[in-house]
């Protein structure tokens, strides 16, 4: 099913760039691996520090997160580990106000720390796929050319997060909904996108599937098991998506955004019934 066939013009845009993690895509996706992946530093203070940080964005309270992150940026410019995490925390601050000036700067913060982040060591997984994430982000206040060289960099950072680190379930979280929201605008589109502005790299929707799969491998959370559903729902397979979204369902909250996964998910169930 695919049910972006003679979509217009103006629509097919936002479609294209809805695949930049509009909707969440990483708001708070590393919560979880941020509290495991705490030791990636050696300092024991800045460690004791980001698990600090770690705690307030699990709890919500992002703007206290994000001013303890830029005191630790002040404090250690060159620490990939702060970076990274700044990332996030802008973006889950631009995704939590209705401000529309104020989500686009933090945005902006975001991909300002995302390019400190691989100007400090490029061999990063982590730095990728906060690179990534940020490059979607950004998409979203974009024109149409810059928001499709962001979606190819999107792309890009997720894959060379995954080369690098095979064990992130965000970048195949990130990498699955990029398929699947290319897949979505439909061939023709797709022809005009390539036409006009170069096109995007190859596309597979079973491809999505795998990658919100193998990120449930490593990480069983609501964000993954939503978004393997609608990937289902585009495909025509209701049993299927039916599963992943009552599974959101069944799950307890852990993360600040888990109740609006929650929500998404029960609507969805009820279009099916």
């Amino acid at each position: 099913m695919n049910r972006s066939f003679g979509t217009p013009p103006s629509v097919l845009w936002a479609q294209v760039f809805g695949l930049v993690l509009a909707g969440g895509v990483l708001g708070t996706v590393l919560v979880s691996s941020a509290r495991a992946q705490s030791s990636d530093t050696a300092d024991p203070e800045l460690e004791s520090a980001l698990v600090a940080v770690d705690s307030l964005r699990q709890a919500g309270a992002f703007q206290a997160a994000q001013e303890r992150l830029q005191s630790l940026r002040e404090q250690h410019p060159e620490r990939v580990p702060v970076l990274w995490r700044l990332v996030y925390t802008y973006t889950d601050l631009g995704r939590s106000t209705d401000d529309e000036d104020l989500r686009t700067q933090h945005y902006e913060n975001a991909l300002d720390a995302a390019k400190d982040g691989l100007a400090t060591d490029s061999t990063s997984a982590r730095a990728h796929l906060a690179m990534a994430v940020a490059q979607g982000r950004a998409a979203l206040d974009a024109g149409t050319r810059e928001r499709i060289e962001r979606s190819r960099a999107v792309k890009r950072h997720a894959d060379r997060a995954l080369a690098i680190d095979s064990t992130l379930d965000g970048a195949y979280h990130t990498r699955g909904r990029w398929h699947r929201e290319v897949e979505d605008i439909g061939f023709f589109q797709r022809a005009i996108v390539k036409t006009v502005y170069g096109g995007l790299p190859e596309s597979s929707i079973d491809q999505a599937v795998r990658d919100f799969q193998r990120a449930l491998e490593l990480q069983n959370r609501i964000f993954h098991h939503l978004e393997l559903g609608k990937t289902y729902l585009q495909m025509d397979r209701p049993d299927a998506a039916r599963r992943e979204l009552r599974a959101v369902l069944e799950r307890p909250a852990e993360e600040p955004f888990d109740p609006a996964y929650k929500n998404e998910a029960r609507r969805l169930l009820d279009d099916l019934e």
